[in-house]
């Protein structure tokens, strides 16, 4: 690496830094992320955070740029890195995210300072090659049990922005279907349908989001691979041969994930998420769901949390997005 990128690192004399190798460091990241799930409490059924597996972290890596990834080591071990990716949302705002871990036994020696400082100075360079229009952010995440880290973000100039809360459902014994106003119907999906689906689904999140940019046609593939892991998990109820309100979900092992609600904005408040969710819940615990989880807007802009919580679900855990100007 050059001096320059070293400035901004501590000197300690046992560590070296390096850029990413993309899946030769999958294990050591997926070792590293074992020994921080203790102290920072890691969630392995959320869906906003994990324990991936070494196969999982090697697929994830293999388009890595090595030149967004910074590795500190000691005596060959992963200690730390930091990654940076970025992208523009709706409103044009450039975010330029980056994430970082350090071993418990390596943290208060500046390596988490250090990295944060690196990835700015990176992405800095990097907001001058794109069309920001001065409406660049720096952003990072740290959820409300990763107390070091968001000490560090708060100490480094950066405010929370927005908040998902991670919640669960386990009360399948109180499960009952409501019943569907007249003229609407739960009917099987066929692949026809498909194309439709996804697009009520792009126009309902259209605006709504504060943390990502429109679907787009990758996010449709990813959906369609969704999809095929389980159709049965692909609740729609219809309208005049209109998909008024969807859910989608898909099983991971004993945990039914919640990918997402919509229901179009004509027919809210008729009880169509409720009546589509109550049906998603049943099929998953017909799949071996022990427990349901889902991750929605924290401060209920849109009435979803307190449509769950009064569903049985509860918040488990908060993951705080945070912001800073890129001028600060």
């Amino acid at each position: 690496m050059q001096p320059k990128d070293l400035e901004h690192l501590p000197r300690l004399p046992e560590v070296i830094y390096r850029p990413g190798r993309r899946e030769e460091d999958a294990a050591s990241y997926v070792t590293l992320l074992q020994a921080c799930q203790h102290i920072d409490e890691i969630d392995p059924f959320s869906t906003l955070e994990g324990l991936p597996t070494v196969e999982e972290m090697a697929v994830s890596f293999a388009s890595l740029d090595p030149q967004r990834m910074l590795v500190a080591e000691a005596d060959a071990l992963m200690i730390g890195c930091v990654r940076t990716i970025w992208w523009e949302e709706e409103d044009g705002t450039w975010l330029f995210l980056h994430s970082g871990r350090v071993l418990p036994e390596w943290r208060g020696q500046g390596l988490g300072t250090g990295f944060v400082h690196w990835a700015e100075q990176r992405l800095r360079e990097r907001a001058g090659m794109y069309p920001t229009n001065g409406k660049g952010t720096f952003g990072a995440n740290a959820s409300s049990t990763e107390t070091s880290a968001t000490e560090l973000l708060l100490n480094e100039g950066y405010a929370v922005y927005y908040t998902s809360a991670q919640m669960e459902f386990t009360t399948f014994t109180h499960l009952q279907r409501p019943p569907l106003p007249e003229g609407f119907e739960l009917r099987t999906v066929m692949p026809e349908h498909y194309r439709a689906i996804w697009e009520a689904g792009r126009c309902h999140w259209a605006g709504l989001t504060k943390v990502s940019s429109m679907p787009t046609e990758e996010h449709y593939q990813e959906f369609l691979r969704l999809v095929t892991l389980d159709p049965a998990l692909l609740l729609v109820i219809w309208h005049d041969r209109q998909p008024v309100a969807i859910v989608q979900g898909h099983m991971a092992q004993e945990t039914g994930i919640v990918d997402d609600v919509v229901v179009s904005p004509a027919y809210k408040r008729r009880g169509l998420a409720q009546a589509a969710m109550t049906e998603a819940l049943m099929t998953m615990r017909e799949r071996g769901a022990k427990r349901i989880r889902l991750h929605t807007d924290a401060s209920n802009r849109h009435g979803a949390r307190s449509l769950y919580e009064k569903m049985g679900f509860r918040a488990v855990k908060l993951f705080p997005r945070y912001r800073k100007p890129m001028g600060m």
